[in-house]
């Protein structure tokens, strides 16, 4: 497991790396004293390139006292307090205010010599904590006016070391999905294997790029580190955020198990006994692909095996098969490459196809919608030929045409796995016809003697 940990982040490091470019930007700063205002210049330079997090915080309380006098010259006092508190996060993606509110009940009594009532109102200004993060490589003074009873100002040319972090390949217009197992036995060593084998088969068809969810743990320690100052700055930028998924593939293998059946039997006139064990395999599965952004279903379906034996492998092998199939041929279905020397080429390659299939081909037409819902329900689409898989390479596998015309083949057709025969039906062998009753033997007791 500490091999495989290894390697995948071996692997996530050499396909991504850190691009730091030198910004060098205006900035003016204030401050009793000339270092002060160079310091406050820096840190506006920072912000401007870095951004930063602003935290603010206000108190608006408002009080009044009435003092009363009774009939008796006793008099009493009564405080009521409202005080609010508003704190406000700002950050980069969005800002977050709370508000509070105390109220407060105070009285009092004491001799008074006369009515009065004495209304009193206080305001309490704002707090704010900004904090930057940067490294100044380098600055310049452009101007300066120090002198009097005004402090300093200061105007500076700062450049910053801005770290951004980038894929060493370009972004490939991919779908991205993550795979998540739930259920009761989605803790399980079966659950972990399928998740991974469906992970392998979606990367190998290269129609997704599939986003790591059973490493959150591991990912986080890692980004804590490089957060921690025991990192350099080049090291730090490595430091990125996750991908969020467009497509959230759940998996819920909901039976697994090899039951096994053990009959003993005994003659007692030899005294002979036999030992029978069978097995008997049953397994269930539930899957649903689910799009981010609307969490809306876009695909929900299930799948059961049984068979004698331990087949749980095999079980779990048609499980992966069927979901991988179906995602694939809902959210990315097989197109046709190009048609080159006699042989249609699709955009399926090793592990997506095997040799011997056969693909029905269809041209697209005009777009679909839903009169009611206005839903995009996909184009019209027209079969105008067969194709049998033969040469599969990397990412593409070649078809020779079994039929229809080539030249009705567009590049951009829509290619989808033609069903499987139908079988045969099999005959019932013929019923032997009964022979006329004037042939029929019948004796005394009524029976028909063959």
């Amino acid at each position: 497991m500490m091999k495989k940990w290894m390697l995948g982040a071996a692997l996530f490091c050499a396909a991504h790396a850190a691009n730091a470019e030198d910004v060098t930007v205006p900035a003016v700063g204030y401050g009793d004293t000339f270092e002060q205002a160079v310091e406050s210049a820096l840190g506006n330079a920072i912000k401007q390139v870095n951004g930063a997090a602003v935290a603010t915080r206000s108190g608006s309380p408002k009080a009044y006292v009435q003092v009363k006098r009774d009939a008796e010259g006793q008099a009493s006092a009564e405080l009521n307090a409202k005080r609010t508190e508003q704190d406000t996060q700002s950050g980069l993606i969005k800002d977050t205010v709370t508000n509070n509110e105390q109220n407060l009940n105070a009285s009092a009594s004491s001799q008074a010599e006369m009515s009065s009532k004495t209304t009193v109102e206080a305001g309490v200004g704002s707090t704010n904590d900004v904090r930057a993060q940067g490294k100044v490589k380098g600055y310049s003074v452009t101007r300066q006016e120090c002198g009097g009873s005004k402090g300093c100002m200061v105007e500076l040319s700062v450049t910053i070391e801005k770290f951004e972090y980038q894929a060493k390949t370009p972004k490939l217009e991919r779908d991205s999905i993550a795979i998540v197992t739930t259920g009761k036995l989605r803790r399980s060593a079966l659950s972990a294997d399928m998740r991974q084998s469906v992970t392998d088969k979606l990367v190998k068809s290269g129609r997704f790029t599939v986003l790591d969810r059973s490493n959150d743990v591991a990912f986080e320690k890692e980004n804590d580190f490089l957060a921690s100052d025991n990192v350099s700055d080049q090291q730090r930028a490595r430091l990125g955020q996750a991908a969020g998924a467009d497509f959230l593939l759940i998996i819920d293998l909901t039976q697994a198990a090899v039951s096994t059946r053990v009959q003993e039997n005994n003659i007692d006139l030899t005294g002979e006994s036999t030992r029978e064990v069978s097995q008997s395999t049953r397994a269930s599965v539930r899957y649903t692909l689910v799009e981010a952004a609307t969490r809306a279903v876009k695909w929900s379906d299930s799948a059961s095996f049984a068979s004698g034996g331990n087949k749980i492998s095999a079980a779990m092998e048609q499980f992966q098969a069927k979901m991988v199939g179906d995602i694939i041929e809902i959210v990315n279905p097989a197109k046709v490459v190009a048609v080159q020397n006699g042989r249609v080429i699709i955009n399926r390659g090793m592990g997506s196809v095997a040799e011997g299939q056969v693909y029905d081909i269809y041209a697209t037409g005009e777009e679909l919608v839903d009169p009611d819902t206005g839903e995009k329900l996909g184009a019209a689409e027209e079969k105008v030929a067969s194709i049998k898989i033969g040469e599969i390479k990397a990412k593409v596998a070649y078809g020779a045409l079994l039929t229809g015309q080539l030249e009705s083949i567009a590049k951009g057709s829509i290619a989808r796995m033609a069903a499987p025969p139908a079988e045969p039906a099999k005959k019932a062998p013929p019923k032997r016809a009964a022979p006329p009753k004037s042939d029929q033997k019948i004796d005394s007791a009524g029976g028909v003697i063959l």
